[in-house]
């Protein structure tokens, strides 16, 4: 098959894209067209032969997991060495590029929304995410399942997806009090250019609540004892779980805690389920 460009293909049949909700418009426009459906696991190369989108190929990539080398002939490419699953993702995160790479072609002639880099990129994950784990299937079993560390195995087992996305989907698209919260041993923001010589401490990097989280603002950078799960699982490796209270600061929450070790790229982390009591 000839290809065809996503992108442009949905911006043709819906009209312009205004608001961050139309991404997941995109996303069933590319499953319900290509006939992959909802069931997991998704296969994404029955969207790529659909659309006449060559295979992506894997190369060795230093600082990215992937790129979209040519919007003109879909040729998208992807690191080698990352995880089956990781690539998976890459691949949907390529798909959502396509989306935009025509949202870009189509602004310079009308007058569309403008989003910085960095929104992109989120919305791009975001829209990956959607199209591995649908939320059609996703969400009844998550409700099923409820939220923990091993509600995440399963479910990415089941949707062939990594701990992290999976997780971040169940935070996003799940109900209760929770809070996905992931540490690094760093220095603050503020620290980094002082001449004085500053300590580390495992600081939180990155995270996000659901919409029910009644847990209070979580700053980022944000220090954690020595003595707390968190940190006992930085420093021996082992995952730890059970109820503390944990200081953010402005106080002290009394919070359900499940802490693993994972490696962000070459960062050695803590990634931590927080639920709220």
């Amino acid at each position: 098959m000839s290809y065809i460009h996503p992108g442009k293909a949905f911006l043709a049949r819906y009209g312009v894209l205004q608001r961050e909700e139309d991404i997941y418009q995109y996303v069933d426009f590319l499953r319900r067209e290509s006939g992959v459906g909802d069931e997991p696991p998704i296969d994404l190369h029955v969207i790529f032969q659909h659309f006449g989108i060559p295979i992506p190929v894997r190369v060795p990539l230093d600082e990215q997991q992937g790129i979209l080398l040519d919007s003109s002939t879909g040729i998208i490419l992807i690191k080698e060495d990352d995880s089956i699953v990781r690539q998976r993702f890459t691949e949907g995160h390529e798909l959502m590029e396509l989306l935009f790479d025509a949202v870009s072609e189509a602004r310079q002639t009308s007058a569309l929304p403008s989003w910085s880099e960095a929104h992109k990129e989120r919305l791009c994950d975001q829209g990956a995410a959607d199209l591995l784990m649908p939320r059609s299937t996703f969400i009844p079993r998550l409700y099923e399942m409820g939220i923990s560390m091993k509600t995440a195995r399963s479910l990415s087992e089941i949707y062939q997806t990594s701990l992290m996305a999976t997780l971040v989907q169940m935070i996003r698209q799940g109900s209760g009090n929770f809070a996905l919260v992931v540490w690094r041993y760093a220095l603050k923001p503020s620290e980094l250019k002082k001449t004085n010589q500053s300590e580390e401490k495992l600081r939180i990097w990155w995270r996000l609540q659901t919409s029910d989280w009644t847990g209070g603002y979580i700053p980022r950078d944000k220090s954690i004892s020595e003595e707390s799960m968190v940190w006992r699982t930085y420093d021996s490796g082992q995952p730890n779980s059970g109820r503390e209270l944990v200081d953010l600061g402005w106080g002290m929450i009394d919070c359900d805690v499940e802490a693993i070790s994972i490696h962000i790229g070459d960062t050695i982390c803590v990634l931590s389920l927080l639920h709220f009591r």
